[in-house]
């Protein structure tokens, strides 16, 4: 009988591997046919070919709903989902959700599966919008075409299908998961009260991510405390509305508040040499993979207690929760972190057990399995061609 085959589509060739590629492995390892499709262009196509699974670049334009474009998009998927037959397609982010569920469902796609990854900025802050309406709108319908759907976090949710009649088709996952052998504990030598503490921030470099809230913070305490040092870890997207300019960050270097490291290909030499792990975000995030694989490194962290950010953090335990935008609670965190040496270990090795507990890859690859698994009136293209 010929293997299922399943397609995988995200934003881009760089959010499926570096959030799916242990869960391509799985579904190799498990007999399925496996293709990927986003748009490409980032270098991370022959990362996924290596793992023997074909890339697709698709026309997914990341900056805002542009009307020709997406129906561009909508018809790439019909084209693709009618030519591949595949018997389950499983969308991540926001443009696949919409646009590839409808094109899935009217092709006719056994087994549709969705995995809202968060809400982004267009979901960002309180006021609301004629577009933002429009866009929950577009969401709920691809989520009613699809046969189940995965949240990462509760809130998301509530906030799109609360109260309808098929929330019994949706789950919460923690997140997409880490890979806890990947991502081992890096203790530093035991920290004392007169050792620098690097403070080390991971994330696309977008204002919504609190860029400069960190970096206000770090400017009060570099006058405060010689002994802090901060770090920027992530790169520029200008296609995102929100990019920080480039001339800011050279300000900043050039100013001594901190230092840019860009974009690595291995994060994890950088997070072994930090102490704190901050990510003051207000962006409606999903849960913040960079979040789950500091903890994992046994990394104290300092999140906002926002949608996604609060998930990762046991408050006082594994880290400090601080309200978004709150620059004064932001330096008292870092404060705290600097007065208490001792404590850094100990919160650092709590967030590794709190991620082995809830955040291990294993448990959410387990769990999407089922799903793909679970027959209910689902029969595979390839048990259609056998009868």
């Amino acid at each position: 009988m010929p293997k299922p085959k399943i397609i995988l589509v995200s934003r881009c060739s760089w959010t499926l591997y570096n959030f799916r590629a242990g869960m391509m492995r799985a579904l190799k390892q498990a007999g399925y046919t496996v293709l990927g499709g986003g748009s490409g262009g980032d270098g991370f196509e022959p990362k996924i070919s290596a793992l023997g699974v074909t890339f697709t670049h698709l026309p997914i334009k990341k900056k805002g709903m542009n009307p020709l474009a997406d129906l561009k998009l909508f018809y790439r998927l019909w084209r693709w989902y009618r030519s591949e037959r595949p018997d389950i397609v499983h969308h991540f982010t926001i443009k696949p959700v919409i646009y590839g569920s409808l094109a899935a469902r009217l092709t006719g796609v056994p087994k549709i599966i969705n995995t809202v990854t968060g809400l982004g900025y267009v979901f960002t802050g309180d006021n609301v919008t004629v577009f933002r309406a429009a866009v929950r709108q577009m969401f709920r319908a691809g989520i009613k075409c699809a046969d189940f759907t995965f949240f990462q976090n509760s809130d998301d949710r509530q906030y799109l299908i609360g109260g309808s009649s098929w929330w019994q088709k949706t789950d919460v996952l923690p997140g997409s998961g880490v890979d806890c052998q990947h991502f081992k504990p890096a203790y530093k030598p035991s920290a004392d009260d007169k050792a620098t503490v690097t403070f080390l921030l991971v994330a696309r470099m977008l204002k919504d991510k609190g860029i400069y809230q960190f970096v206000e913070a770090a400017r009060t305490m570099r006058r405060i405390s010689p002994r802090a040092r901060f770090q920027l870890l992530g790169g520029r997207d200008e296609r995102n509305p929100n990019v920080i300019p480039s001339r800011d960050l050279e300000r900043w270097q050039k100013d001594g508040i901190l230092e840019w490291l860009g974009v690595v290909e291995d994060v994890r030499p950088v997070l072994a040499e930090a102490d704190v792990v901050v990510l003051p975000s207000y962006y409606r995030e999903g849960i913040p993979r960079s979040l789950l694989e500091a903890a994992a490194m046994s990394k104290p962290i300092i999140t906002t207690d926002c949608i996604g950010c609060r998930e990762t953090v046991d408050h006082q335990k594994t880290g400090l929760l601080i309200p978004p935008k709150d620059v004064t609670a932001l330096i008292q965190a870092m404060q705290w972190m600097l007065d208490h040496p001792r404590q850094l270990p100990i919160m650092g090795e709590a967030g590794r057990h709190k991620i082995e507990r809830e955040f291990d890859e294993d448990i959410v690859i387990d769990r999407v399995l089922k799903e793909y698994k679970r027959q209910d009136d689902f029969t595979t293209k390839a048990e259609l061609n056998s009868l």
